[in-house]
C-alpha cells in the first residue's frame, strides 16, 4: 500500500500537465487523473493512523502501559536520519541548481517540523524542501497521538478520533463560508489533514487485526472506486472551490471535497487490507519498505532530470526517473536507514517486521 501511494504521488508530479493559462490539453482526463493523485499523501496519513494506533493498542494490552520514551525513540530512529540527511542534500544540490534552494525562512521551519505551516503562510513556496511538508504533518501527529491513546480507554479511546474527524469538517465548513478555500489553505493545514489519521484510528478499532477474506474482484472495485472519488474531489475543487467564482454558493465545497478524498482513501485502504501474502512478491514488499526514501528522493531526481515532454521521450524520462529513484532509495535504505532501524528494534515492545 505504501508503494502504491508513492506511485500515485510520483505520477502526480511527473505526468506532464498543461500549466495555468497555457493551451488546451489534448488529454484532459489524463491531466485531471494525474492531478487527483496528489491525494495519495492523505492515504499515507490514513495508513499511519491505522498502524500507529494498532501498535500502541497492542503495546498497552501486552505490557499494560505505553512507554512514551520508547515510542518517541522509535519514531526518531525511523524519521530523523533520512529527513535531516535529505535536508542537507537539498542544500548541497541548491549550490548547483539555485531553484532547489529553500526560500527565505523555510529552512528554519523545516528544521523544526513546521514546514507545512510555512508553506501555508507563504502561499505554496518552499523550494526543494517542499516535499517534506507531509513528513512535518506526520511528526506533529506522532507528538500528541500517544498522549491521547494513553488518556483514552475503552469508549473514550474510540470517541477521540471521532471528535477529531468532526472538528476537521467544522473547520472545512468555516473555511467554505469565509471562501478561504484555496488548495494551499486546505492541503497544508494540520487540523484538516488530521481527519485521515483519525479515520485510520477508527479503522484500527473496528477492523480485525488478522486481516479478512475479501474476493479479488471486490478489491478491484474498491480500488477503482477510491481513485474515482479522488477524481470527483479534484473536479469539485476546480469548479466550486475557486475564490474568483463568487456566483456559486460554494460554502460546502471544501467539506464535500475532503469527504470525497476521505471516502477514496478508506476504499483504497480496504481494497489492500488483508491481502494474502502469496499475492505479494518479495520485490514488491521491498519497494514498500523503501517507500519513505522513494517519496523524498523522487522530487530531487525529477528536478535534476532533463525535461523530455513529448512522445516516447516523455515515457523514457518517466522510466528513468523511477529507476534512478528506486536505486537511490534502495542504497539509502541499506546504508543510511537500516543501522538506525536495527537500533530501533532494541526499543520495540510490540514485534513488527525486521529491518
Amino acid at each position: 500500500m505504501r508503494f502504491f501511494a508513492f506511485l500515485c504521488v510520483f505520477f502526480h508530479h511527473t505526468l506532464s500537465r498543461v500549466s495555468a493559462g497555457g493551451p488546451i490539453s489534448p488529454y484532459p482526463f489524463r491531466d485531471v487523473f494525474a492531478d487527483s493523485l496528489k491525494y495519495a499523501v492523505s492515504l499515507f496519513f490514513l495508513l499511519s493512523g491505522y498502524l500507529i494506533t494498532t501498535l500502541l493498542n497492542m503495546e498497552q494490552e501486552s505490557i499494560g502501559r505505553l512507554d512514551l520514551g520508547a515510542f518517541y525513540g522509535r519514531r526518531i530512529a525511523r524519521i530523523w536520519p533520512l529527513y535531516y540527511s535529505f535536508l542537507v542534500i537539498v542544500l548541497l544540490v541548491g549550490i548547483a541548481v539555485p531553484a532547489q534552494l529553500p526560500v527565505k525562512g523555510a529552512l528554519l521551519a523545516f528544521l523544526f517540523f513546521s514546514g507545512n505551516w510555512f508553506i501555508y503562510a507563504a502561499g505554496g513556496a518552499a523550494g526543494g524542501l517542499g516535499i517534506l511538508w507531509s513528513v512535518n504533518v506526520e511528526e506533529q501527529f506522532y507528538l500528541f497521538w500517544p498522549l491521547l491513546i494513553r488518556l483514552g480507554r475503552g469508549r473514550q479511546g474510540r470517541l477521540i478520533p471521532a471528535v477529531i474527524l468532526v472538528c476537521s469538517y467544522v473547520l472545512l465548513i468555516v473555511y467554505g463560508v469565509l471562501r478561504y478555500n484555496s488548495d494551499v489553505a486546505l492541503r497544508f493545514n494540520t487540523p484538516i489533514e488530521m481527519q485521515f489519521f483519525a479515520a485510520g484510528a477508527i479503522l484500527a478499532a473496528w477492523l480485525p487485526r488478522a486481516g479478512w477474506t475479501i474476493p479479488f474482484p471486490l478489491r478491484w472495485m474498491l480500488v477503482l472506486s477510491g481513485l474515482s472519488s479522488w477524481i470527483v474531489a479534484d473536479r469539485w475543487l476546480s469548479i466550486f472551490g475557486k475564490v474568483e467564482i463568487q456566483t456559486i454558493p460554494a460554502w460546502w465545497a471544501p467539506a464535500a471535497l475532503y469527504g470525497c478524498v476521505l471516502i477514496g482513501c478508506v476504499a483504497l485502504f480496504l481494497g489492500f487490507f488483508g491481502l494474502p501474502r502469496r499475492w505479494l512478491p518479495a520485490p514488491l514488499l521491498w519497494l514498500g519498505k523503501i517507500s519513505y526514501g522513494l517519496y523524498l528522493y523522487h522530487s530531487l531526481v525529477r528536478a535534476l532530470m532533463p525535461r523530455w515532454q513529448s512522445g516516447r521521450y516523455g515515457v523514457i524520462r518517466l522510466g528513468l526517473e523511477l529507476m534512478i529513484t528506486i536505486l537511490i532509495a534502495g542504497a539509502s535504505y541499506r546504508w543510511l536507514e537500516v543501522p538506525f532501524l536495527r537500533w530501533k528494534q532494541r526499543i520495540t515492545l510490540v514485534p513488527n517486521r525486521p529491518a
